[in-house]
């Protein structure tokens, strides 16, 4: 066993047992705690501390927890988005299991965030090609941030508006790029929240909705 391993054992333990195994790694200063590759976690001194960033930062706050930089007032690091977590949470397993879920979903909601600002035409994302961005510029939707903003399933409704034909493979495709990924790659889950998010946005604007078989898909 490695020195990180020894050293970080305990917290490994706790958090692994809450959400799948969780890695260590050793930094300038403590440990960083991985999961599938993201840090959430930063251990130091037997302490735990837990990345948070605005509204969900701001949540942990009025929960009693305490950013990293109030606490190590001497230190010279500037780690204000790391939180010690109050007790109330860390005794609640359901609780601690919760807002360590929303911290990870925070950094892979940031991490696609950063990784489609980096591209503008809509024929650079997975599974898309200039064919799509002719469809979508009928629609009046000509860059990678107004896909996102509109979304997969409206604008799937606005081309059947149009008249224009378009499939359920059209929409996937449309759905994985805006994950930043390759349509086979899409979970169940992710396959089947799309489903129920493009059956009611249909619904709403008075049309059929689609089947609701995603077996295509995996």
């Amino acid at each position: 066993m490695s020195k990180t391993e020894k050293n970080t054992l305990e917290i490994r333990k706790i958090l692994s047992e809450l959400i799948g195994e969780v890695t260590a790694k050793g930094l300038f200063t403590g440990y960083g705690i991985f999961y599938g590759g993201d840090m959430f976690g930063l251990y130091q001194n037997n302490r735990f501390y837990l990345r948070a960033e605005q509204d969900f930062a701001k949540s942990l706050e009025e929960q009693g927890a305490v950013s990293y930089s109030d606490i190590a007032m001497s230190s010279k690091l500037n780690i204000s988005n790391y939180y010690r977590l109050p007790a109330s949470i860390l005794q609640d397993k359901e609780r601690y299991k919760a807002v360590l879920i929303l911290s990870i979903q925070q950094i892979k909601s940031q991490k696609l965030a950063n990784a489609l600002a980096k591209k503008s035409r809509i024929k650079e994302l997975p599974n898309l090609t200039i064919k799509h961005e002719r469809l979508l510029a009928k629609i009046n939707i000509r860059t990678v941030m107004g896909l996102k903003a509109v979304g997969a399933a409206n604008c799937y409704v606005r081309l059947k508006k149009l008249g224009i034909s378009v499939n359920i493979t059209f929409f996937f495709n449309l759905t994985a790029a805006l994950l930043n990924k390759n349509t086979i790659l899409l979970s169940k889950e992710e396959c089947k929240e799309a489903i129920e998010t493009l059956n009611r946005t249909l619904r709403d604007a008075g049309l059929r909705p689609v089947v609701n078989s995603i077996d295509f898909i995996n």
